[in-house]
């Protein structure tokens, strides 16, 4: 078994632990999993000055701005969720602005309203995904990735039983709330702490999510466990109900106030 951490990924920490696996060729997984975050922190991070995604956001309304393809990929696919969630989530704020690229898709046209991007809610679930296909790749049957709590995905079994035992708890009180198990699944969670409040923005209102609210989804990929937990939180539970019938592969969810 090796278990790695390493800190100060995506503003948070990130453990993984692989099963069957030598210290050489599980140390080389693991490298390749902290470049693969890396790179895409360096490119999707809106917190990072040097960021593509800040750049994008500098940009003057009408002007062009040159992007890489891997940003091209990522504002694409997480524009994509915005329709499948019926705009519960949606990376360009409230203002549901349209994200085009030039022909040759080398750069981003920017709308007469600009753009503010925050890929938050979707960037540390496709790094899970990532990381989850890299193990695979790599011959790691069995593996547990933890990012930053909120984060989680679960390859094969635990040494001890079938899947990998995870519990949700409210950040408040501490008390859990469910229990369960992860097999070839992940599972995010959102909502506020005491304390961080208020960093969720709705689409609808342009207003931040406040008080003790969580949301929980588990589905066998990461980024739309982490979308939808994300859009949980502010969409009814009518809109909740519609929004699933875009994701069949969906596990488990719920809300919890």
């Amino acid at each position: 078994m090796l278990h790695a951490t390493a800190g100060g990924l995506m503003g948070t920490r990130l453990d993984v632990v692989m099963l069957g696996v030598g210290q050489d060729a599980g140390t080389a997984l693991w490298q390749q999993c902290l470049d693969a975050v890396s790179e895409l922190e360096s490119v999707g991070s809106r917190f990072r000055p040097d960021s593509e995604t800040s750049a994008v956001n500098r940009a003057e309304p009408l002007s062009m701005v040159s992007v890489s393809p891997l940003f091209s990929r990522l504002l694409t696919d997480a524009v994509s969720y915005r329709d499948r969630t019926l705009g519960a989530f949606d990376v360009t704020g409230c203002s549901g602005a349209q994200v085009d690229f030039s022909p040759d898709g080398s750069q981003l046209i920017i709308p007469s309203s600009g753009l503010k991007i925050d890929l938050g809610g979707y960037l540390k679930g496709h790094a899970v995904d990532l990381m989850a296909d890299t193990l695979r790749q790599g011959g790691v049957a069995d593996a547990f990735i933890d990012f930053g709590g909120s984060s989680i995905m679960g390859i094969g079994s635990h040494p001890a039983g079938d899947g990998w035992p995870v519990s949700v708890t409210d950040p408040y009180t501490r008390r859990s709330l469910r229990t369960g198990t992860l097999r070839d699944a992940s599972l995010s969670t959102s909502g506020n702490t005491q304390a961080y409040n208020g960093h969720i923005i709705s689409p609808f209102t342009g207003r931040a999510v406040t008080g003790n609210r969580l949301a929980a989804v588990i589905a066998p990929r990461a980024v739309d466990a982490e979308v939808l937990s994300t859009a949980w939180l502010v969409a009814d539970s009518d809109m909740r109900a519609a929004i699933l019938s875009n994701f069949p592969t969906v596990i488990e969810e719920f809300v919890y106030n």
